[in-house]
């Protein structure tokens, strides 16, 4: 939590019961779930599922109908289904975030001179490189290094430990450059849950410009790539004026 008094505690808004729901998860195509991702976290999320190589499986099923098997329809590559547990009466907008998976650890010793100043890194593994080791490479003193700590590298290497690690992001990153939604679906957010066995749903697709002279894609992110997606949603059939 922020330790400031903000200006105002409030978010305005025109939209009657807004709702914002959100969620994380990893690309993994090869993941022997069968879900195309894995380590899906979000309140109130049913269901991420992506293209996958493994035999397609069974995510998990609605509160309200416990007894129906959502299986992974094995979307094509590059395609994002999002499955909410409840329905909404509508889809008011949505946003996402990507987060690069990361290359080939390395060894951080003076020795190995294996970064590059100036450029980010993420610890990997903390071994046994001392404290000092990691406030020379870039790591604000006083700050206790962590897995995933991100940092800016201030020197090529430290110390002569020979078990901590860190890397930078992939060469390639994400292999993708945006997410965009498909279709109308507010189509689908009304849809009875018992018929389905799940709530709203909404499908993306993710794309980088790697066509004829530039020309934009639906591509698969890499494995390991994060990526986050918000939507805000309205819980109430009141239209205010102008909707």
């Amino acid at each position: 939590m922020a330790n400031r008094n903000f200006a105002n505690s409030r978010i305005y808004t025109g939209h009657v019961m807004p709702v914002l729901i959100d969620c994380n998860f990893i690309v993994d195509s090869t993941n022997g779930n069968g879900l195309g991702i894995r380590s899906l976290k979000g309140p109130y999320v049913q269901n991420v599922f992506m293209h996958t190589s493994a035999t397609p499986g069974v995510g998990n099923s609605n509160p309200q109908t416990p007894n129906i098997a959502i299986t992974n329809p094995n979307p094509a590559s590059g395609t994002i289904i999002v499955q909410l547990q409840d329905n909404y009466n509508r889809i008011l907008t949505s946003g996402n975030a990507i987060i690069s998976p990361l290359g080939t650890p390395v060894a951080i010793t003076a020795a190995s001179t294996n970064l590059t100043v100036g450029v980010a890194y993420v610890v990997t593994t903390l071994g046994d490189a001392a404290a000092a080791d990691w406030v020379t490479l870039g790591i604000p003193s006083g700050i206790t290094p962590t897995v995933g700590m991100t940092f800016i590298a201030k020197a090529t290497g430290a110390g002569v430990g020979t078990t901590a690690r860190v890397a930078p992001t992939a060469t390639a990153g994400s292999a993708i450059f945006q997410i965009e939604g498909v279709g109308d679906a507010n189509q689908m957010a009304g849809v009875s849950i018992q018929a389905k066995g799940y709530g709203a749903q909404i499908i993306a697709q993710c794309r980088n410009a790697s066509g004829a002279s530039g020309a934009s894609t639906i591509v698969a992110p890499a494995n390991n790539t994060v990526i986050s997606m918000s939507f805000l949603l309205s819980n109430s059939s009141i239209l205010i004026a102008g909707e």
